[in-house]
């Protein structure tokens, strides 16, 4: 039997896929993933898609003990300056990618032009005054120097070192943060990441993978296939005249030409059809998801995000896939959060500077008038909160708000005819209403306040 090759060529990613070596449970290279990162039609949304989910919308920051939002406004003015967005997004995807990355930040001085050390500390307060500058780097930049200790009874046991070393040059604790894909495993060393830290995203489904190169390639034979036309014509008998051969050719060569809104003559006993292809698409389609259900099962994502498909419908089942898709953009923010964390402390010094201390002192001078810059900033601090918005629905929210504040209703209506001789009782009714409602956020645009309540206001209750 003849062999023949359905590709012509080769590339780095298809040499390395399609090599003998690639089996079940096969361990990615550094090369390998970024090639699947870079050149697979499904790496880099296996990779960035659910990074790309988790931060389509911004975080909701409030300082609690500020007087007003002014302080959160110039935390979210220097956040965007610094592009803190972009870094953590591009740390996150090397992080899946290769199982581990690391982001770093330095400073230069604006007067001299000089870079300080990374060996050395950056003073908090001369933060404001600075030229920040964020790295992120990948296992190949920091090769050697995060390898993690393998001592069980060492307090540095499978965690962070105290200092990461970047092409020779080390950067000391504060200046650097580590985030890694799943958590490290002892003894199991990932080449991906030169170390024994965390894994790729696409360690367990390399396999899968690789079918799905082979599932594209079928593809394309079959659209290559089907435009095909069958022409069955009578053929001449074995005494054919060199005239009839030229007649048959033309009937070829007229069909191949023949377009809409045009007549074609063929001969009784002549049929054309095209190419059936209906059993290979139904495969190729079932072939397809399977492989992309495995792909997403390896990668431990929901399979809808990798086949783009709209939610399941009837009996609950789309509500079902939409929260189990909520909990795992929860989870992948809950594994951003270090990250985040580290550039909060970097930004809050960045915008809450000693000039726009003084500004809010004098605004609110009976708030603020006895305190020094670094008392204020840290009481900001403390309160510092970012929320991510909430993942419900906004009509399910609204629904849920909307029975909350119809009990409350039936509530008072009832009990505030049972209380005409009692107006402390009323009062207290009033003040319940309006925490119920203060309490409900989103609802209004700021917070409803009756006044005191005493018999005077509630005698018409």
């Amino acid at each position: 039997m003849a062999t023949h090759h359905l590709t012509n060529g080769s590339n780095a990613l298809w040499e390395t896929l399609m090599g003998e070596h690639i089996l079940p449970g096969f361990a990615p290279s550094y090369e390998l993933c970024k090639l699947l990162y870079t050149d697979h039609p499904l790496g880099a949304k296996i990779a960035r898609l659910p990074i790309d989910m988790a931060m389509s919308e911004p975080r909701h920051v409030r300082i609690e003990n500020a007087p007003d939002d002014e302080a959160a406004h110039e935390f979210t003015k220097h956040w965007n300056d610094l592009g803190c967005d972009q870094i953590i997004q591009q740390v996150a995807s090397w992080a899946r990618v290769y199982g581990m990355a690391v982001l770093g930040f330095g400073a230069t001085n604006p007067k001299t032009g000089a870079i300080i050390p990374s060996d050395a500390p950056i003073d908090a307060q001369a933060i404001p005054d600075l030229d920040l500058y964020f790295n992120v780097w990948d296992p190949l930049n920091t090769a050697g120097s995060l390898v993690l200790n393998q001592d069980p009874n060492q307090p540095n046991y499978l965690k962070t070192p105290s200092s990461v070393t970047i092409n020779g040059q080390s950067y000391r604790q504060g200046r650097f943060v580590v985030l890694m894909n799943e958590d490290p495993v002892y003894l199991d060393y990932e080449s991906s990441a030169y170390g024994y830290s965390g894994r790729s995203c696409f360690k367990r489904c390399i396999y899968p993978l690789r079918s799905y190169m082979q599932g594209q390639v079928a593809n394309s034979l079959v659209a290559q296939k089907a435009g095909l036309v069958v022409a069955k014509v009578q053929q001449p008998g074995s005494v054919a005249s060199r005239a009839m051969k030229i007649f048959t050719e033309d009937k070829a060569d007229m069909l191949r030409l023949s377009q809409n809104g045009e007549v074609l003559t063929i001969g009784q006993n002549d049929t054309i059809e095209s190419l059936n292809l209906l059993n290979v698409d139904k495969s190729l389609h079932s072939s397809r998801q399977n492989i992309i259900e495995d792909i997403a099962a390896a990668a431990g994502m929901p399979s809808q995000l990798l086949n783009s498909q709209t939610l399941a419908q009837g009996f609950g089942e789309g509500t079902e896939d939409a929260k189990m898709i909520a909990q795992y953009i929860r989870g992948r923010r809950q594994w951003m959060a270090p990250v985040y964390q580290f550039c909060d402390q970097i930004v809050m010094r960045r915008a809450w500077n000693s000039g726009f201390i003084s500004a809010m002192r004098d605004k609110h001078p009976n708030s603020y008038g006895s305190l020094s810059d670094e008392a204020i900033f840290r009481d900001w601090k403390n309160s510092f909160s970012a929320h991510w918005p909430a993942e419900e629905a906004e009509n399910n929210t609204f629904d849920l708000t909307a029975k909350r504040f119809s009990l409350i209703l039936d509530t008072i209506r009832t009990t505030a005819p049972l209380l005409d001789d009692n107006p402390d009782g009323k009062a207290a009714l009033l003040t319940m209403l309006e925490q119920s409602i203060n309490s409900s956020s989103g609802v209004f645009d700021g917070d409803v306040d009756f006044g005191k309540q005493d018999s005077k206001n509630t005698k018409n209750l």
